[in-house]
Parts: structure tokens; C-alpha cells; sequence
């Protein structure tokens, strides 16, 4: 009888997940300018400026707009990104030093 309860638990919650992971449709931003601190974004544009240190990689990132956007990634494990390739980026906003940046959460080269 336990077992049948969990299995049900299971399938509701892969169902719940699903679902939830469908309405998170986030639209590419061109400017942090409006945006809040620890707000989700997406963005997307050409790597132009990559440094890389042992435990964090920074970005300048171009957009359509002539517009750069920092952007940090604490990767698990190493990249291999370089300037000039073309990025998705998810991750949160945050004010640093009185700039926004975005802190990565994925990255996808196009």
C-alpha cells in the first residue's frame, strides 16, 4: 500500500514539474536597465570580452543593441567559451558596485 502511495506521489510530482517547466518561458532582454536586483533573465549576443580565473569566468556579452552586459559564471567544472561566439544566457540579475551584471546559471552557445 505504501509503495502504490509513492509511486502516485511520484507521478504527480514529475507531472507538477512538467507543467511548471513549460510556463518558464523567459523572452531575451537587451538592457538591465529596468530590471530588479535577483530578477531571472535571459539574454542572448556575442561574447566579445572573456576572462577566466580558477573558479568564476566574466563575460562582456554585445546584444542586438550596441550594448554590453556583464555577465559571471561559476562553472562545476571547465568551458570551453571564447570571444566571438554567440550566447544564450539564464541567470539573475544583481547590482554590483552600482552596475548590474547578471550571475549565470546556464549557458548555451549558439
Amino acid at each position: 500500500m505504501l509503495l502504490k502511495i509513492s509511486l502516485v506521489a511520484i507521478i504527480v510530482g514529475f507531472g507538477f514539474l512538467f507543467l511548471y517547466s513549460e510556463e518558464l518561458d523567459l523572452k531575451s532582454i537587451e538592457t538591465l536597465e529596468n530590471i530588479p536586483n535577483e530578477e531571472t533573465v535571459k539574454l542572448s549576443g556575442k561574447i566579445v570580452q572573456l576572462r577566466e580565473t580558477e573558479n568564476a569566468y566574466f563575460l562582456k556579452v554585445e546584444g542586438s543593441r550596441i550594448e554590453t552586459t556583464d555577465v559571471i559564471l561559476f562553472p562545476e567544472e571547465k568551458l570551453f567559451l571564447k570571444e566571438g561566439q554567440f550566447v544564450e544566457i539564464l541567470g539573475d540579475t544583481e547590482e554590483y558596485k552600482g552596475k548590474k551584471e547578471v550571475i549565470a546559471n546556464k549557458i548555451v552557445v549558439k
